[in-house]
This record gives structure tokens, sequence and C-alpha cells, in this order.
């Protein structure tokens, strides 16, 4: 009884201070990279899109240029995309995507305080920067102080300057507009996670969406390039990428789409059929943008990049009640060690232990993605040996 007490003493404050120190961060590039191991045992399974995916979850909205005759102009001026806009207030919980930067030049038009005014009832906006990528990485981009409205990844594992150098930032979205959204960047002919400013990491349109999606801050918002790559996001979220950050589109996918002519003839009460508004109240993420059906635009190529890493299967975190189950368990174990093992024992049972813990996460990730970090177990399996060679059983 006396050695269990011993041991109890030392297991109680141990496992508050690990708990402590875990939820500080401070054992975070362990479990992060016993995560990344994981990650890549299982990739085949992580992007192979799961058949139970919502299917609705992503809309296109789609500016069609055989309608052009029907805007104010074309491309749109900004008294279309005001009433377009302002038609998706119902879709207050929906991110809202325009790859394409708005911006009409000198002088401007009419209405683009209107279109700023319409972006206000919308609580996420993502909007397109186009970037223009450099043939090498000799020197800082010119990004015109955009830099300071665009935020950049904090966490990045691997190999960082495998991401696409860029040489200037090419297009924006007009000033009125762009402080009512966050900013990401985009490139003509492929679909970046993440572009390299020299040492800055800066996300594409897709990162930033999705961050808005999760609620995922850059504190936390970790992208990982070279072998193994991918972005780790909250929600369980995991995008796999090509080494150099760059995301693979299926050009074949389909989406959910609407046509934006149907916005133009006044509120959407009167503009869109029922099918219509249960897409729009069903969307998680809408894309809005030019797109010709025969000629697919950045707009539907965002759009089917968004609906393939939502039709992914997602990392399953184990909860923090469930957590404190395992580690009652752990603790159960260490507990048979000291007060039914040989001192001499103790070491070489406490590593079986340590290593069936182990093998029990990699089983349970590899098997349905279920994943809780083994570094607390580890630790009070680690100290239940140590204090069972010390006090544990005399060899009779």
């Amino acid at each position: 009884m006396l050695r269990v007490i011993i041991l109890l003493l030392v297991l109680a404050p141990l496992a508050w201070w690990l708990d402590r120190e875990q939820r500080a961060g401070r054992f975070q590039r362990v479990d992060e990279l016993f995560l990344d191991f994981l990650v890549a045992n299982s990739r085949e399974k992580l992007t192979t899109p799961d058949p139970a995916a919502r299917k609705d979850e992503v809309l296109l909205v789609r500016l069609d240029p055989a309608d052009r005759a029907e805007y104010a102009g074309w491309p749109p001026l900004p008294i279309d995309w005001q009433m377009i806009l302002g038609g998706l207030r119902p879709a207050e919980d929906a991110v809202i995507v325009i790859p394409e930067p708005l911006q009409w030049g000198k002088p401007a038009p009419d209405f683009i305080p209107a279109v700023a005014e319409a972006l206000v009832p919308l609580p996420s906006v993502v909007m397109g920067v186009e970037a223009r990528l450099a043939e090498s990485a000799a020197g800082p981009a010119f990004t015109g102080g955009l830099e300071n409205v665009i935020p950049g990844f904090q966490k990045a594992a691997g190999e960082p300057e495998l991401a696409p150098p860029i040489s200037a930032l090419m297009a924006a979205p007009d000033p009125a507009i762009r402080r009512h959204g966050e900013l990401g960047l985009f490139t003509p002919n492929s679909m970046p996670y993440v572009l390299r400013d020299e040492e800055v990491l800066m996300p594409g349109v897709v990162a930033q969406a999705l961050a808005r999606l999760t609620r995922t801050p850059y504190a936390l918002h970790r992208v990982l390039l070279g072998p193994g790559a991918g972005a780790y996001l909250r929600q369980g979220v995991f995008v796999p990428l090509e080494n150099d950050g760059r995301l693979a589109v299926d050009p074949q996918k389909p989406v959910n789409e609407i046509n934006a002519l149907g916005f133009l003839s006044g509120g959407l009460a009167d503009a869109l059929g029922a099918e219509d508004k249960a897409r729009i109240q069903a969307a998680k993420i809408i894309v809005l943008g030019v797109d010709d059906r025969n000629t697919p635009g950045i707009a539907r190529r965002h759009a089917q990049a968004l609906a393939g890493v939502l039709s992914l299967p997602r990392i399953q975190l184990l909860g923090e009640f469930e957590q404190w189950i395992v580690w009652a368990v752990v603790a159960l174990a260490g507990l048979w060690m000291v007060a039914r093992t040989p001192r001499q024992k103790c070491p070489a049972r406490g590593f079986l232990l340590i290593f069936a813990t182990i093998v029990a996460v990699f089983l349970g990730f590899q098997t349905s993605l279920l994943w809780f970090p083994p570094t607390i177990p580890v630790a009070l399996l680690t100290a239940s040996a140590m204090v069972g060679g010390i006090i544990g059983r005399r060899t009779a």
C-alpha cells in the first residue's frame, strides 16, 4: 500500500504539470512530429474522398459571359456586384470567396462604395490578389504594402524553401473594398496553397478560405512542405499538398452552381427559385466569379479545389474527457507495475507498456484516423517505471 501511495503522490502532480505544459504548447513539436509520421503512413486513406461527405458544402455562383448583355457592363461593373453580394445576405454563416480581384482601374466607376457596403453584413469574405511567380528568389517581391494586410504562416515545417517564390503582386481589390475581407494569393495557371516572399510564407485563397471556415488562426495553421506535404487546421481538416505547397485540382470534379443572373432582377426572394435558395442556405463556402462553361475559369477551379478538400475524411481528435480516461488507464497500469512487479523488471515492463501505447495510437489512427497525443501517457509510464525500479517489490 505504501508503494501505491508514493506512486500516486508522484503521478498526480506530474499529470497536472504535464497537462498544463501541453496546454501551453511545450510538447507541441513532439506531438506534431508523431502526427506527421502517422499521416505519412495513412496518406492514401486521407486523400481518398469520403463517400459520406456532403456534396453541397461548396457553391459556385457563376457570372456567365453568355449573359453579358444582361449586365450593366462587362466585365461586371460595381452595380452588378453590389446586387449579387446583397442577395447573399441570407448566407451569413458561409465563407464568401471572390478569387479574382474586384478592381476596375482608373477612372473608378460609380457604385464602388455600394459594393463595400454590401460586404459589411457578410462576416467572412476572402478576396484574391494576383501574384506573379518569380523565376528565381533573388530578392523581395514588390507587394505595394499588401504584405502588412496579408497574414503569414507562423508554423512551417519540412522544407519551406520549396514554396514557389513570387516577384510581385499584380492586382488587388480596390482599396475601398479590401478592408472588408481577408486577402489571399492566386496565380492564373496553378492552385497554390502557400507562396513565398523570401522567408515569409503567404497563404493562397484556398488557405484563407479554409482558415476562415475552420476558424484556425495562423498561430495554429501549420503547413508542412517536402515529403508528406500538407496543411493542418482545426476541426481535423488535413489538406494534402504537393511537395512545393501546390494543391492538386481535379478538373472533372462537379460542383454545385447557380447562375448569378438571378440576383440582378431584384431581391433574393424574387430572383431565385426554391432550389437555388436551398443551395445558398446549405453552402459553407460560396465562390463567386466569371465562369465560361467551355473554358473553366479561376472561380470554378477554386470551387473544385475547396470541394475536393471538404470531401476528404478528417482526423478525429480524441476528446478531453476521453483523454483523461486514457491517462487513468495508464496510471492504473503504472500502479500495477509498482505494486506487483519486481523492481528489477520494472524498466523492461515500462518499456513494453510504452511500446504498447504507441502501437495503440498507431492502430487507432490507421483504422479510424483517431488521434490523441501520446506524450502524457508515455511520460506517466516512464515515471511509473522509474518509481517501480526504486521502490518496487523485492525479488522473493
